[in-house]
């Protein structure tokens, strides 16, 4: 293809430095963009072209979407956009400043003749219009080209993100319609939100409430964002709240009895009138006095774990006031809100007790250190804590490298005294350099047994030998106590002790729930040590299989004491737990009417309520191409019914499938039944 006539007015040739199939331009790499993220495992900043190619190729790393050798074109105005003989491509913007190349991304389309900026990364040419997002180019088909412009009521100070166009007949966000073009507008103080014919948008929707339907506003055309998520129409303070984290649900809802005058919002979680405080999920607080943030102290270290300098900052989740602690709007328990401080990193105290985060520790709170001796930068600097009695966690478990990881930071401070390190710098040489009697007894996970117990190789001082054994895959126990084995880091690590009863006493009650003779403990995550469950009974504590308990007073899931079920009257069926009233699935209620004699669950997984609805997990499947009133399944992967056979894929869906193929994960013959 050649470029000629008025073309040459749009786009410039291009010269291309090619290397094992992988395109340069000026230097920088032209990467496909269909799998973008994929180069940055090369760390392509300041390498040399031919030395990058040759480690893309030999990592087999998808080469450039252009063919080499044939005639490239960038255009004029919009350097953004390359052409060749077959298609264009757009080079993605993020990618060269984040990453240090191009993402060159093809494009089902190719722009016509005087491509141009309308501003706010809205295009045109001579028969379509164009929005230029960071990952995508948005053809706008509706739009009409030679009539799109900025919305004349747009203030000097709008964004490209929050830009309203307008073509006559549509209004145009991010190159989506989002109105009508005779709709009333009005943009607000925050460039996500706006008013169009008295509804206030965030994004492309009007505010909506956590099940979905329309958030009531009183006074739309007064709405404002007072700060962060905070927002208020003049009557009623309206929040933006999420469900979830890594992938949130955005969701709107409104304080009627806030104070106004005196609303202050105190970060993106908290705010407070005279009156009360308010924390994002909706809780309101009572406050005694003052109630403000938690002033944090981080501190850095010298290398003896001495402070020389620190920085300042309010906490995101700690709230105090004259009396109490606030640990993400919840009262923390016992916490005394005048003496409250954080003493670094994720540690807090008061005059009583010591916290990690909202956890409670059982520590001595006078003894308690917090510090991070530092150690050259190319190396790692961890965290030390403990008190008197040992590092934290340890039950005094103690091994060398515990005792050589905190030698620094006692060296620095000899006005210490009583701490457990010195105990162990007292003891008889003899005892400190211990020669070994007997033959050692290798017993599993890592332990050998002999006048003292080694784990990886290493002698653990504070564990009996005489007593020592394994509980089970992740627990071990003494006559002194029950401890994790560490998982990470084991041959650094040491066991860390969750119970102070002897292992004799050591009962599993089904996993994930265990007992120690007094308290029972779930130990959810293998890694983590096992948690005790408040007022749960040992005597009547048995597990129900997938996370469910009972005891006499309580039904729990996973721990977690669930008050709406009583025992007496509830069902646990697979992952479902089902009382006269009430279904709850993954420990939380479902929201859906039913009998109880029409409740059936013909899988773990999976909730039938008659011949009306299916379930997986909290999630309703159709029905429509299933018999529920023959659906059954043959194993943990397969069901069927009078008509059809189905796979269950493990996670939410039942796929259709033919006897052929079930025979055959079966390893069976793909003959006739």
């Amino acid at each position: 293809m050649t470029i000629t006539g008025t073309d040459k007015a749009d786009w410039e040739p291009l010269n291309l430095e090619w290397h094992q199939g992988f395109a340069f331009l000026d230097g920088v790499l032209l990467g496909d963009g269909q799998v973008p993220d994929v180069y940055i495992m090369l760390n392509p900043q300041g390498t040399r072209p031919g030395e990058l190619a040759q480690c893309a190729s030999a990592g087999h790393y998808p080469p450039s979407p252009l063919l080499a050798g044939q005639p490239v074109w960038r255009h004029r105005r919009n350097p953004w956009v390359l052409r060749e003989a077959q298609r264009d491509y757009y080079l993605l913007p993020a990618y060269r400043e984040r990453h240090g190349y191009h993402a060159l991304q093809p494009l089902p389309f190719r722009f016509d003749k005087g491509l141009e900026s309308l501003g706010h990364q809205y295009w045109r040419d001579a028969t379509g219009a164009y929005w230029f997002g960071e990952y995508a180019i948005t053809q706008i088909h509706e739009a009409r080209p030679d009539r799109l412009a900025l919305l004349a009521s747009s203030p000097a100070s709008v964004t490209s993100a929050s830009a309203l166009f307008c073509d006559g007949v549509h209004l145009f966000l991010q190159g989506h319609i989002i109105a009508s073009a005779t709709a009333r507008v009005r943009y607000c103080n925050h460039p996500s939100y706006r008013v169009i014919d008295d509804q206030v948008y965030r994004g492309f929707k009007p505010l909506h409430q956590k099940d979905g339907t329309p958030l009531p506003v009183a006074n739309p055309d007064d709405f404002q964002m007072l700060a962060q998520r905070w927002g208020t129409d003049g009557q009623s303070i309206i929040v933006q709240a999420q469900q979830g984290s890594s992938i949130a649900y955005e969701y709107f809802y409104r304080i009627d009895n806030a104070d106004l005058a005196t609303f202050t919002v105190l970060n993106e979680r908290y705010a407070k009138d005279k009156q009360r405080a308010y924390y994002l999920t909706g809780k309101t607080i009572r406050y005694v006095g003052d109630f403000h943030l938690l002033q944090c102290w981080q501190p850095a270290f010298d290398e003896g774990g001495r402070v020389v300098s620190a920085s300042e900052y309010e906490d995101e989740y700690f709230a105090v006031d004259d009396q109490y602690v606030y640990a993400a709007g919840t009262r923390l328990r016992d916490a005394h809100g005048p003496s409250f401080r954080h003493l670094g990193f994720d540690y807090y105290r008061d005059h009583q007790h010591v916290y990690q985060g909202r956890k409670r520790l059982d520590v001595d709170v006078e003894s308690f250190v917090v510090t991070q001796p530092c150690r050259s930068e190319q190396d790692y600097s961890p965290v030390l804590v403990g008190d008197k009695h040992g590092p934290l966690g340890s039950g005094g478990i103690i091994d060398a490298a515990m005792q050589a990881a905190w030698a620094p930071y006692f060296e620095a401070h000899p006005q210490l005294e009583g701490y457990w390190w010195h105990r162990l710098q007292t003891r008889p040489e003899a005892a400190q350099t211990h020669t070994e009697t007997l033959p050692l007894q290798a017993i599993g996970r890592g332990f050998e047994l002999g006048d003292q117990v080694y784990f990886h190789g290493r002698v653990i001082n504070g564990l009996d030998a005489a007593s020592f054994k394994l509980l089970d895959t992740h627990l071990c126990g003494d006559a002194n106590g029950l401890y994790l084995i560490p998982f990470h880091n084991a041959d650094t690590e040491v066991p860390e002790r969750f119970s102070p009863e002897s292992a004799e006493h050591f009962r599993s009650l089904g996993s994930p729930y265990l007992t120690d003779g007094k308290n029972v403990f779930c130990h959810r995550v293998f890694y983590h040590p096992p948690e005790p469950i408040r007022r749960a009974q040992a005597a009547t504590f048995e597990s129900c299989g997938h996370g469910w308990a009972k005891d006499q007073d309580t039904v729990y899931y996973y721990g977690e004491a669930k008050k709406k079920l009583p025992p007496s009257d509830t069902r646990i069926l697979g992952t479902y737990a089902v009382s006269p009233t009430l279904i709850f699935s993954e420990g939380k209620p479902l929201d859906v009417a039913f009998v109880p004699d029409e409740v059936r669950v013909p899988h773990p997984d999976f909730l039938q309520l008659g011949t009306r609805k299916l379930f997986c997990h909290r999630r309703p499947l159709s029905a429509k191409r299933i018999d529920l009133a023959t659906l059954e399944f043959l194993n943990d992967r397969y069901a069927r019914d009078q008509h059809r056979l189905y796979h269950y894929d493990g996670y939410a869906t039942l796929t259709e499938v033919d006897e052929a193929h079930y025979r055959e994960s079966l390893g069976q013959p793909a003959a006739s039944v």
